[in-house]
């Protein structure tokens, strides 16, 4: 499926209707971007894990959800601007901070992905960049550590990486043999490396400068604070009994997802705030 670029920053807008919706929380507007499994276009509305995270919080807490598709470069800037009230597959960071309380619910962990002839035992992107001329492309709002980017600001002064708009421009790019591979999670690289027939094709494997992190929603402080409670306790009681570890299964497979959540889930628990 190639998606078509949008005149304006919003695409596409979908109610998920609750099964008994509440009158004490307002609508409160999602914004989604191309992300893999995470979240993607289908037909004439949304799939993913976090489509789905986001139905069974509306489902659980009464609270109605409206989706709307953005460039992921312009989501948080949005979300900044209060024109949207929650996010999804978010990377905590300082700045995301100043206008919302996050919540995480997940693990991620980006890998170098890189077509096998260009492949190598590169345990860290600096040695990727000493012993390697490939090429890479990266989507643009993505966030990395500190110690990630650093090295992608190398790569692109040595005139090997890219920034695009989406994922989906990434990949169709490094099919055409104009990139030889792009830093992504797993919930990023295996939908678009299933549907360009690439499978087989890649080897990906993580780096030290990009560890393990949690991934999560943002809720803006805009929200009422007994409502961003709400969710905190809803979600909590959804990592809790294995819902969102079934949903990461569901597009990724057993096996993936048992890796994702490798550990247990009470570091995300702890994490959780109490008092959103």
């Amino acid at each position: 499926m190639t998606l078509k670029r949008a005149v304006t920053p919003v695409l596409f807008c979908m109610a998920l209707a609750p099964a008994h919706a509440r009158s004490d929380c307002a609508p409160a507007r999602a914004g989604i971007s191309d992300l893999g499994y995470s979240a993607y276009r289908e037909g004439e509305g949304y799939g993913g894990s976090t489509v789905d995270i986001l139905r069974e919080l509306q489902q659980r807490s009464g609270c109605k959800v409206e989706l709307t598709w953005f460039p992921h470069s312009r989501l948080y800037k949005q979300f900044a601007g209060g024109q949207l009230e929650l996010t999804g597959a978010s990377l905590r960071t300082a700045e995301r901070d100043h206008h919302g309380v996050w919540l995480p619910y997940a693990y991620t962990q980006f890998e170098l992905l890189l077509e096998k002839e260009y492949a190598g035992k590169f345990r860290s992107l600096a040695e990727f960049i000493e012993h390697s001329h490939a090429r890479l492309n990266v989507a643009r709002g993505i966030t990395f550590s500190a110690t990630t980017q650093s090295q992608l600001d190398r790569l692109q002064q040595q005139g090997r990486l890219e920034y695009v708009n989406d994922y989906a421009a990434v990949f169709r790019k490094i099919a055409a043999g104009r990139a030889e591979g792009t830093l992504a999670p797993p919930t990023i690289h295996l939908r678009h490396q299933r549907q360009l027939g690439m499978l087989g094709r890649m080897v990906a494997v993580p780096v030290s400068e990009s560890p393990r992190a949690m991934v999560g929603m943002y809720v803006s402080k805009r929200v009422a604070p007994a409502v961003r409670k709400r969710y905190a306790e809803q979600l909590r009681a959804m990592i809790g009994d294995g819902s969102v570890q079934r949903i990461y299964a569901h597009y990724l497979g057993e096996d993936i997802s048992r890796q994702i959540f490798a550990g247990g889930v009470q570091d995300l628990l702890d994490a959780l705030p109490r008092e959103p």
